[in-house]
């Protein structure tokens, strides 16, 4: 049993009955229920109605604010504290849940008997004016930090530290502030992502040969170019002169896409190139990348390829592949011959044994070397661009410059695909003679 005496003191030491008259602190001891609360017991429900207001005697609680995702602890009070006023003078549901953090002793006002001392005590009217005026200016202050946080995300100068910030919204904002807190993580996260995407992307094309200076160099007409799904991809293309006078052209394909597969894009055309520039043996070069690709493949990717080695003095060509569609080489009459498709692809088995072809280009003759990109390429009725549409194409143009026949096949299967998303690399490498 609380002393009255005592009971009377806590009363005035609470900010909202400092002023009111004895006969005021009389009243609510009359009208007041006394109630003891166990730690954990919950006082008030969040959106219940407020039909009364609880003056914390002794002992603390915890203010939550419920939401989707559970319950966030907004504060806690310690005796003496009024908690629920105004909701009970405003005929407000529950902002906040209200816990028994410890033992807890609670004076019970009605809300009639808490409006009945408002009428003749404006200091308590005063305390919960100001009160408001202090949540108001905290909401205020809430609302300012996610209009700069929206701002901050749309000029990318977000700082990650606001989110410590929005992870402790006012109860009123509580399910707004989770939402913008994950919205915020999620933008975040893929703004790194695709910074890092866009940073795989310059660094993969940067490592691919520069075809307009590659043909102003050998005086050849050549050309190259690849298109990728996505801002990496496993496709590459091959442009390197050789010692001994003749130049490699080549291109490849990694099972797979993404980061992974444009890093093994990356191993792959570079240890050819440097095997090369080694010594000028097409295969050779071939099956020393492949050995330690399949000795240092814990991923187990593997990748296919068509390269060849011509000899402008002479005309004659190479051709090597390994698990790839074969070469096509259009002569000047305008028929096409398909050359050393097939065989394993590199990376998976440290025996290879690829296809091989040779060939003498005529003037007039052009070397057109590509990835599955172009002839799998789909329609809206899922029908693929195909070879034989390949080899139509090439047989029936008019005859033009390497790039003009990368340009006019480009053309046509992104004709043939319109209406459909590009799902994978599209690479190609033409040479003529």
């Amino acid at each position: 049993m609380i002393d009255p005496q005592a009971l009377r003191t806590t009363i005035r030491a609470t900010s909202a009955f400092r002023h009111i008259t004895d006969d005021d602190v009389s009243y609510l001891i009359k009208v007041g229920e006394l109630r003891a609360y166990p730690p954990g017991a919950v006082l008030m429900v969040q959106g219940e109605d407020s039909h009364d207001a609880a003056l914390l005697l002794d002992g603390e609680v915890t203010v939550l604010a419920d939401g989707p995702r559970g319950s966030i602890p907004v504060s806690t009070l310690t005796a003496p504290a009024l908690v629920g006023d105004v909701g009970a003078l405003g005929h407000l549901p529950r902002s906040a849940t209200v816990r028994a953090r410890t033992s807890a002793t609670v004076l019970r006002i009605g809300r009639s008997a808490l409006a009945d001392v408002a009428r003749g005590a404006p200091s308590l009217l005063f305390d919960v004016i100001g009160r408001m005026g202090d949540r108001l200016r905290r909401f205020n202050e809430a609302m300012g930090l996610y209009t700069h946080a929206l701002e901050a995300l749309e000029r990318h100068e977000f700082d990650p530290a606001l989110l410590e910030e929005l992870r402790n919204p006012l109860p009123d904002l509580v399910d707004f502030g989770e939402t913008f807190g994950r919205m915020a993580e999620q933008i975040l996260l893929r703004r790194q992502r695709s910074d890092e995407m866009a940073s795989a992307a310059v660094i993969q094309h940067a490592l691919l040969p520069r075809p307009a200076e590659f043909a102003a160099e050998t005086g050849l007409d050549v050309f190259a170019a690849m298109t990728a799904a996505r801002d990496v991809g496993g496709d590459w293309f091959e442009l390197v002169a050789l010692a001994d006078g003749r130049v490699a052209i080549g291109v490849g394909d990694v099972c797979g896409k993404g980061v992974p597969a444009a890093l093994f894009t990356g191993i792959t055309k570079t240890l050819i190139r440097i095997n090369l520039r080694e010594s000028p043996d097409l295969i050779g070069a071939i099956l020393k990348a492949n050995a330690y690709l399949a000795n240092n493949n814990a991923a187990e990717l593997f990748a296919t390829l068509l390269y060849a080695a011509f000899d402008p003095r002479t005309g004659e060509a190479e051709f090597v592949s390994c698990g790839h569609m074969p070469a096509l080489l259009r002569r000047a009459d305008a028929t096409v011959e398909a050359l050393a498709g097939g065989g394993l692809p590199v990376g998976l088995f440290e025996t290879l044994r690829p296809k091989t072809a040779r060939a003498v280009l005529r003037p007039g003759d052009l070397i057109y070397l590509y990835t599955d990109g172009v002839t799998e390429a789909e329609d809206v009725a899922d029908a693929q661009f195909g070879e034989d549409r390949l080899i139509a194409l090439l047989a029936s143009g008019e005859p033009c410059a390497a790039a003009g026949w990368i340009a006019r096949i480009e053309d046509a299967v992104r004709d043939h695909a319109r209406g459909r998303p590009r799902m994978d690399d599209i690479t190609a490498v033409a040479l003529g003679r």
